[in-house]
C-alpha cells in the first residue's frame, strides 16, 4: 500500500509539473505569461500554441514602436499564431530549458499620413488623408535559453520533484530573433523587422504556502531589457531604437487542482525611435493589467485564456490582448507511469 500511494502522489505532482512548464513562446508585443519559468523534470517536453489578438489604437500618439505594432496615428489590428517547443534539462546541475518560437499572422494598419514627415512616407504616397497597409506571413522566429540561478535544485528523479518545495527562486533568460521573418522594404507595415533583436531577463518568483496541486500561490516579476540592431532598409532610410525595458508580473493561485488564474501586470518604456540619426515619435510609456485562467485538461493537456488592456501610461495609446493557448506535455517515465497505473 505504501508503494502504491507513494507512486500515485508522485504521478500528480509529475503531471502537474509537467503543465506548469509553460514554454514562453516571447513575441515582442506580449508578455511570457503567468508561471512561464516554473521548472519541470529534466526530460520534460512541451508544445504550445497560442493565438493572439492585439488592438492598437494610437490615433492621438507619436509613439512608433513596428514590433509592437504602433505606428504614430494609427489604428491597427494583429491576429498572430504562435507554435513553441521547449524541452527541460540540467545544465551545470541547474534547471534548464530551451525554447525555439516560430510566429505567423497578419496585421492591418490604418495610418494618418499627415503626421508622417514626407521623406519618411513609403514610395508614391502624399502626405495628409490615411493610408491603409497590411502584410501576412510568417514572423521573425526566435530562441531562449533559461537557467536557473537560485532555488531550484535539479529535478532528474521523481524523489527529487517529491522532495521539491520552492520558497524564492531565481533565473536567467536570454532570447535572440533571427530576422528571416516577412519584410517589405517599401512598407511601413511588416511582420517581420528586418534587424537582430533579443532579450535578457531574471525571471523571480516567491511561492506561498504549499506546493501541491490545488494548493499553490505565487508572485512572479520579471524585469527585462530588449535590445535591438539596425534596420538598413527601412522605407529607404536607416532605423534605430533605444532599448526597451519591460516589467512584467503576475499574482497566481490554485482554486482547485486543475485550475489556477492570475492577475497580470506588463510595463514597456524607452524604446526611443531614430531615422537616419533622428528622432521619430516618443518614447514607450505604456502599463498593461489583465487576468488570465488557466485549465488543466488533463495530466498532458492544458488551456488557458487571457485578456489585458494598458490602464496607465501614455493616455493617447489604446491597447488590448486577448490570448488562447493550448499546451501539450509529456515526460517519458511519466508516460510509463501511468501504463503501470492501469496495469
Amino acid at each position: 500500500m505504501k508503494t502504491e500511494s507513494y507512486s500515485a502522489r508522485s504521478l500528480v505532482v509529475c503531471a502537474a509539473l509537467l503543465i506548469s512548464a509553460w514554454v514562453s513562446g516571447p513575441v515582442f508585443a506580449t508578455d511570457d505569461g503567468p508561471r512561464a519559468y516554473w521548472k519541470a523534470r529534466a526530460g520534460t517536453q512541451v508544445f504550445s500554441f497560442q493565438f493572439l489578438n492585439l488592438n492598437m489604437q494610437a490615433s492621438g500618439a507619436q509613439q512608433f514602436a513596428p514590433g509592437l505594432y504602433l505606428y504614430p496615428n494609427s489604428d491597427t489590428e494583429a491576429n498572430v499564431m504562435v507554435a513553441s517547443w521547449a524541452t527541460h534539462f540540467t545544465l551545470f546541475k541547474t534547471p534548464s530549458s530551451f525554447a525555439v518560437n516560430v510566429a505567423g499572422g497578419s496585421v492591418d494598419a490604418a495610418v494618418d499620413t499627415g503626421a508622417i514627415p514626407p521623406g519618411y512616407l513609403p514610395p508614391d504616397v502624399e502626405p495628409g488623408g490615411w493610408i491603409s497597409q497590411s502584410a501576412s506571413g510568417f514572423g521573425d522566429p526566435s530562441m531562449q535559453l533559461t537557467m536557473n540561478l537560485f532555488g531550484t535544485p535539479p529535478l532528474i528523479s521523481s524523489v527529487d520533484l517529491l522532495n521539491y518545495e520552492p520558497t524564492w527562486t531565481l533565473d536567467a533568460a536570454v532570447m535572440l530573433a533571427v530576422p528571416i521573418g516577412q519584410y517589405e522594404s517599401d512598407q511601413v507595415v511588416n511582420m517581420g523587422l528586418n534587424r537582430w533583436y533579443g532579450r535578457v531577463a531574471l525571471p523571480f518568483k516567491v511561492h506561498f504556502g504549499r506546493f501541491t496541486p490545488g494548493y499553490m500561490t505565487s508572485l512572479e516579476f520579471t524585469p527585462s531589457v530588449w535590445l535591438f540592431a539596425e534596420n538598413d532598409d527601412f522605407v529607404g532610410t536607416k532605423l534605430d531604437n533605444d532599448s526597451m525595458v519591460q516589467l512584467e508580473g503576475h499574482l497566481t493561485h490554485d482554486f482547485t487542482s486543475t485550475f489556477f488564474a492570475s492577475l497580470d501586470l506588463l510595463y514597456r518604456a524607452g524604446f526611443q525611435s531614430k531615422i537616419d540619426g533622428v528622432e521619430v515619435g516618443e518614447e514607450l510609456d505604456i502599463g498593461d493589467l489583465g487576468f488570465t485562467f488557466n485549465y488543466q485538461v488533463t495530466g498532458n493537456v492544458a488551456l488557458r485564456a487571457s485578456y489585458s488592456s494598458n490602464v496607465f501610461g501614455d493616455n493617447e495609446v489604446k491597447n488590448s490582448t486577448i490570448r488562447i493557448q493550448f499546451v501539450y506535455g509529456w515526460h517519458r517515465l511519466v508516460e510509463n507511469m501511468k501504463k503501470l497505473q492501469h496495469h
